[in-house]
Order: structure tokens, then sequence, then C-alpha cells
């Protein structure tokens, strides 16, 4: 065993579990001098006892220190920042790398996979020439031309990933620092695009459209930032977003309408019944509304004061807005691998702790849930007895006992 390579192990995993070297020496009942000298592969020797104690110190298999782990270390991951507290981005990329590493145990258990729905295809990435607004423009309408959705709102962002990309999508608590994630497994081919639970749905549903932009673009690996500043990459996905979500052809057939017209001025209540419509924040139909020319930067400024839950509750659809908002505070499990989960389970490939791990719920309320629907892990059939052999081998004891 290289306790080198054992020591670099661990202290990538305690950075990952957010605790410093006295805290996972107190854990695991460790000094830290010593915990020091493992870390730094300088200890002549590291016991199994010592490994399992720091293993359950951190919550994951002893294996992950002495074998390491080929899924993790070949994953790439590329994490939306809205802050830089670097721990926080561990603890994420750690939160998403168990989901994709219980996908590739579950190959290895030989768990069934799920009849799987065959992706659209890949899109021609537009010209790169263009101005990056049109060219999230120009994606955006490939997109909805290939799935057929003209230009009415899209109900749910993840399943319109599912069935253009074939990637799991997944909502997640994740730290507040981090919008979304994307993590690549180059050798199975399969990506997990995940977002973060929050009190704003419409934030969840840009987050899912900006992560399917550089997955689209296949820049989805790489973390866009620059001197703390957001890349042109992020700002191009971030216009995709926002012109796959409300397109301009949309926006325009809505304002049509007698009903909402109003001598070609956009006011408050206009406003906020269009983002209502496609289901996007207040600031993005703006941003899109002064991009179309509708509105000025200075009109865009005096309207953007109120939040969604404010405007929801003063134009009469807060009720709504408070079970969307319940709603997207619960984390959501991949469907594919869920259900490859729960198959295992069924089966007893594995135990109850890995789905709770996948729901984001406590080991009991995931048995509860399984319970309730009738899912039981199936019972080993006994081991049937041979009597002759038993009989044969005791005959065989007996002598031996005589003639010593």
């Amino acid at each position: 065993m290289d306790l080198k390579l054992v020591g670099e192990r661990i202290r990538g995993e305690r950075e990952r579990a957010g605790f410093n070297q006295r805290d996972l020496a107190a854990r695991a009942q460790l000094s830290q001098p010593t915990l020091t000298r493992i870390e730094n592969g300088v200890r002549a020797g590291v016991t199994l006892a010592e490994l399992d104690r720091l293993a359950v110190a951190l919550d994951i298999p002893v294996r992950l220190l002495t074998s390491g782990d080929p899924v993790r270390e070949r994953v790439q991951v590329a994490a939306r920042i809205n802050g830089s507290d670097a721990g926080e981005r561990q603890v994420a990329v750690r939160r998403a790398l168990d989901v994709v590493e219980l996908d590739a145990r579950l190959d290895k258990l030989g768990a069934s996979a799920p009849h799987e729905r065959r992706p659209e295809g890949r899109l021609p990435a537009p010209d790169t020439r263009l101005a990056w607004e049109q060219q999230a423009r120009t994606l955006a309408e490939q997109v909805r031309q290939k799935l057929r959705l003209g230009c009415a709102p899209i109900a749910d962002v993840d399943e319109l990933i599912e069935q253009l990309t074939g990637a799991d999508t997944a909502v997640l608590e994740l730290p507040s620092s981090i919008d979304g994630i994307t993590a690549v497994d180059p050798v199975r081919r399969t990506t997990l695009i995940t977002v973060r639970t929050c009190d704003v749905p419409e934030r969840q549903r840009f987050t899912f459209a900006h992560e399917l932009g550089h997955l689209l673009w296949q820049d989805g690996i790489r973390v866009h930032e620059l001197n703390g500043e957001r890349t042109p990459e992020e700002r191009r996905c971030d216009a995709f977003a926002r012109h796959l979500l409300a397109p301009e052809e949309g926006i325009r057939s809505w304002l049509s309408t007698e009903r909402y017209h109003t001598a070609g001025r956009i006011e408050e209540r206009t406003a906020a019944l269009l983002a209502r419509h496609f289901r996007v924040s207040f600031p993005v139909i703006l941003i899109q509304l002064e991009s179309m020319s509708m509105l000025t930067a200075e009109q865009k400024r005096k309207l953007q004061r109120p939040t969604g839950e404010q405007l929801a509750q003063k134009y009469g659809w807060g009720p709504a807005y408070e079970q969307e908002k319940e709603s997207s505070r619960s984390p959501r499990a991949p469907r594919r691998i869920l259900e490859r989960a729960v198959e295992a389970y069924r089966r007893n490939l594995i135990g109850v702790r890995a789905l709770a791990m996948l729901e984001g719920r406590k080991p009991e309320e995931a048995e509860a849930g399984l319970r309730e629907a009738g899912i039981f892990p199936d019972l080993p059939e006994p081991k049937r007895v041979d009597r002759d052999r038993l009989v044969a081998r005791g005959r065989t004891r007996g002598d031996k006992r005589q003639v010593d």
C-alpha cells in the first residue's frame, strides 16, 4: 500500500468534507501530529483500524482511502460559482460525484438499466464569428425547432435536457454559492447536470437552461471565471437560456393580443405577466425586452425593483408561486439512476443508505417510502442442506477420534 498516496487521499477527502486536521483527528481518535504524518506520507505504517476510523469520520468507504476511486479520478466537473468559497465548491463537487459513483457502482453490481430514451442528437454549433448574443439566439432556435416547441413556454427544462441530450438531471442540496454543476464521465459517456435547491423556481429553470448551453457548446467541463468576472462563454450561456425560455417570437405573439397591448408601452403588470407566462424571473424578461428594443435602459432600471414573490402577490398568483417555491426547495434525484437504484435495492444489491443519499432523505424516510410502495429487498434463497454429506462428515470425524 502506497502510504504517500493514501495520505494524499485522506487530505483530499478531509478538505472535501470541510474539516481541518484537528477536527478529523478528534473524530478518528488520533492525535493531530499523527494525522499530519499520515497525510504527509512519512509515518512508518498505518493500521487498517486507523484507516477504518478515518473513513467512518469522513463518511466514506475505506476503499476510497486504500485503493482510490477510478470514477472520481476520471470524472470532469465544472461548478457554476456565485461566490469564492473553495470549501463550499468541494462539498458541492463531492455531492455530485456521489451520484455519478453510485451509477457506476450499479453497473458493476449488474443492476439492470431501464429503457433509455435515445437523445435527439447534437446540434451544429452556431458560427462563432457571430456576436455571442446572435450565437445564443440561433442555438436556442435550433433547440426549439429540433423538439418542435414552437414559441410556447417550456414546461420542464430538465425533461427537455434529458430528451435532447440523454444527460441525467438532478436537483441537489448544494451550498448557496453554487448554482449548478456539470459532471462528465468520459469512460461511461454519461453526463450529470445538477442545480441546487432554492426558494426561486425561476432560477432553477434558468440554471438548467444555462447548463444545457454549456453542454451543447461542449464547454461544460470548464469553469468560466476570469479574475472574478464572468467570461464571454458564461454570458453567452445566459443569453442562450434567456432566448430558450422566453423566445422573441413568443414574446411578440403574446404582446400582440389586444388584451395586453398598451400602445407600445411596457408597464410593470405587462412585464410581470410575461415573466409568469414563460416562467422566467422578472429581471430576465426585462433584459429580453431591452434586447428587443421594447424597453430602454432607463425604463428597465425603473421597473426592476420588485421581486418575483412581490409581483406574484400583487398580480394574483401568490398561492401558486408558494407551491412552486416549496417544490423548488426539495431535492430531485436523476430519474434514470433512481430507477436503477430502486431495482438494485429490491434485488438486495444495495442498501437503503445509497437510495437515501440519492433522494436527499434520511435512511428511515427512504425506507418508509419504499415500504409504503410495497418495495422490499429480496431475501436470499436458503441453501439446502445435504444430509448425506453431513452424516458422512460426522462419521469421518468419529472414526478419526477413535483412531487418536
